[in-house]
């Protein structure tokens, strides 16, 4: 991938991470990059839809008044464009007057000069290489929006909870004897994603080998996939028919065996929470039986603990017998006896109707999908139903309140329902565990009326 300029302020965003402290212990002036922040932006455009990424994961979609053409993200759709990031309306850019303009990287430094010549601020921030980069950057780019405490507090928690959830995301990924191999591939010349960005890393989350993570010329990719014949590739919307075409791949496992897969090239490149999103896709697309299988396994479980109809058909034939033989009795002892009986019966089948009405009912209100998981330390409103779903069941009583932190106290009550229900109690809302939790098939903590 080509650089268009070399001004990468991750040294800097170190040096004023030190520095920063030492203003009187106050959230602003915040010094960046030759820039001094006297206080929080009113006005901000996102060239670079990677930092409009970080900024939605930090909540500060609500500062953003432009973008640029390729921030695409849902948050964003309401906002009005400046163009595209590699020519924007530069007339659209001044007129709007914004405390500050954000590119990255893929912004040329041509666009750069023409915003800078109003004296707009323009932060390039620097693509992040490893979850540390990734820290430094949300904090910040806080420190920028909420000042030194505050706004570099907040970046640290979103790093946090992304970090935690490509974690929570691995730990679903099956430990294979023999590593699995892939890249991706942005065009059929042989760029593709390295090392060198965390996007080209985001494959260890998936237990498998970007073979291209070394490389540093097209010729080096082109040996790297001749030489280690990948088993899936990965590419922009548009270029898979181009590579399932191209003679130079035409022997490859992933185009032999149809496994090639298009990502959105931006949404790839993308440093906030849209790496979950390409991390979840890429792990669907290598192992699209995975969230089958946890279900098949739980469907078995469920139907393992029932009796079978063949089951259910000796246990009838054996009351059928049993009745034969009390025929043997007189009459009128036997009008008797079935008096007496009947209203056994009836009080049992009463009994029995009270139990099946109050087993556990089943809970709609979190939507679970194969890759929906929560650790300790996540954030996120469909904690809330998990909190509330545990409490429902006797496991824990929140005193603290319903809240959307899993911390201590909801991994304590998870263990709690883990190991009531035969699971291992290790704390993690896992896609199975979870399944169970919100069906009608789990064991609450005591009798319950629900």
């Amino acid at each position: 991938m080509k650089k268009f300029f070399t001004l990468i302020i991750t040294a800097a965003l170190l040096m004023s991470s030190a520095a920063c402290g030492s203003f009187n212990g106050g959230e602003y002036p915040v010094k960046i990059a030759g820039y001094t922040f006297n206080s929080s932006p009113d006005s901000v455009i996102c060239l670079s839809d990677s930092v409009a990424d970080i900024l939605i994961s930090c909540g500060y979609s609500d500062v953003i008044t432009a973008k640029s053409d390729e921030c695409t993200q849902e948050e964003l759709s309401d906002i009005p464009t400046v163009g595209s990031k590699s020519s924007p309306n530069i007339d659209k850019i001044n007129g709007l007057a914004p405390d500050v303009v954000f590119i990255d990287e893929t912004v040329s430094s041509n666009v750069k000069e023409k915003v800078n010549k109003d004296n707009i601020k323009v932060l390039n921030m620097a693509t992040a290489k490893t979850g540390s980069d990734i820290t430094v950057l949300f904090e910040s780019l806080g420190s920028i929006m909420e000042g030194n405490k505050t706004g570099r507090s907040n970046g640290e928690k979103a790093a946090s909870s992304l970090l935690i959830t490509l974690g929570d995301l691995q730990r679903l990924v099956p430990e294979d004897d023999i590593a699995k191999t892939a890249c991706y591939l942005y065009n059929t010349d042989c760029d593709a994603a390295t090392d060198s960005s965390f996007c080209g890393k985001l494959f260890e989350y998936a237990n498998i080998i970007n073979i291209c993570g070394g490389c540093s010329t097209k010729t080096d990719v082109l040996n790297a996939i001749n030489r280690d014949d990948p088993e899936f590739i990965f590419c922009p919307k548009g270029v898979k028919d181009k590579i399932m075409s191209d003679k130079k791949f035409a022997d490859v496992r992933a185009v032999q065996n149809k496994n090639v897969y298009e990502i959105d090239k931006n949404v790839f490149q993308r440093q906030g929470d849209s790496m979950t999103e390409v991390l979840s896709d890429i792990i669907e697309s290598i192992y699209p039986d995975l969230g089958k299988t946890e279900q098949s396994s739980q469907n078995s479980k469920s139907e393992s603990s029932s009796p079978s109809k063949q089951e259910n058909s000796k246990s009838e034939n054996s009351k059928s017998e049993n009745s034969k033989n009390d025929t043997s009795k007189s009459e009128e002892s036997e009008k008797e006896t079935s008096k007496q009986e009947n209203s056994k019966t009836e009080t049992s089948k009463t009994e029995t109707s009270k139990s099946e009405t109050s087993k556990v009912k089943a809970d709609n209100s979190l939507k679970i999908t194969e890759y929906t998981a929560f650790g300790q330390g996540d954030e996120n409103d469909d904690i809330k139903k998990i909190q509330q779903r545990l409490k429902d069941l006797g496991y824990g009583d929140f005193k603290d309140g319903i809240t959307n932190y899993f911390g201590e106290q909801t991994a304590k009550a998870f263990k709690a329902y883990q190991k009531n229900n035969g699971m291992t109690a290790d704390g993690f809302a896992s896609y199975e565990a979870l399944k169970l939790l919100f069906s009608a098939d789990v064991k609450p903590a005591k009798a319950s009326s629900n």
